[in-house]
């Protein structure tokens, strides 16, 4: 199990490992609090079949080294997915469990949507999906650490590349990122982004490390 413990005196209980089931509905909680507005549009505004969907496929898919959550006091208090081309090969996605939950029509738009969002990658990149912090423990530096445990992950694979896409009017996660190494690469507007996002212009960001040793 991957895991990180938090070194930082003013936050020494923020631990960060690997998402287990037990974890998994409060690891939604947040995801869908930070990101509903994204979810609500691919998934047709149909909340319990999209949680049931997401539910299901995390479950399938909890072995691939994808999902991590950060632990305050033994509760699950912010997210962050780490995406490679490893762990993207071994993902599986079935249409039955979107069908089985939205009806043909309504699975086949959040499937490709779905489909739409992977990213491709080369074997030295790493790339950050759904940042998140629960809404009462934000300010406490949580995503930071988070996103140091993804450049310690990064070093320790021999993947030598952080990439991410972000809203250019969330001021706050670009904030965050630049201060945290990340550069502008490209601005993409996109009527189709915005029509299944909510957000028209999105920055792409990156960021080379190196081993320290």
């Amino acid at each position: 199990m991957n895991s990180h413990k938090n070194k930082d005196n003013h936050n020494p209980d923020i631990h960060i490992s690997n998402l287990e089931l037990k974890d998994l509905d409060r690891y939604l909680k947040i995801e869908f609090a930070a990101f509903y507005d994204k979810l609500k549009i691919m998934f047709s505004n149909k909340k319990e079949a999209a949680f049931n969907i997401l539910k299901e496929e995390i479950s399938n898919n909890i072995d691939t080294g994808r999902y991590y959550n950060a632990r305050s006091g033994g509760i699950t208090v912010g997210i962050i997915e780490i995406v490679t081309k490893e762990n993207t090969r071994a993902y599986s996605k079935s249409f039955r469990t979107y069908i089985k939950y939205l009806g043909f029509f309504r699975a086949v738009k959040a499937f490709l949507f779905n489909l739409f969002e992977t990213p491709k990658l080369d074997s030295s990149t790493v790339y950050i999906d759904n940042v998140a912090v629960d809404i009462d423990n934000r300010r406490r530096g949580i995503a930071k650490k988070m996103l140091s445990f993804v450049e310690d992950y990064a070093i320790k694979s021999r993947k030598g590349i952080l990439t991410l896409w972000v809203a250019a009017a969330n001021k706050n996660a670009y904030t965050l990122y630049s201060k945290s190494g990340f550069y502008d690469v490209v601005l993409r507007s996109s009527g189709v982004a915005e029509k299944f996002s909510g957000y028209r212009d999105w920055i792409y960001m990156k960021k080379e490390i190196q081993d320290p040793n």
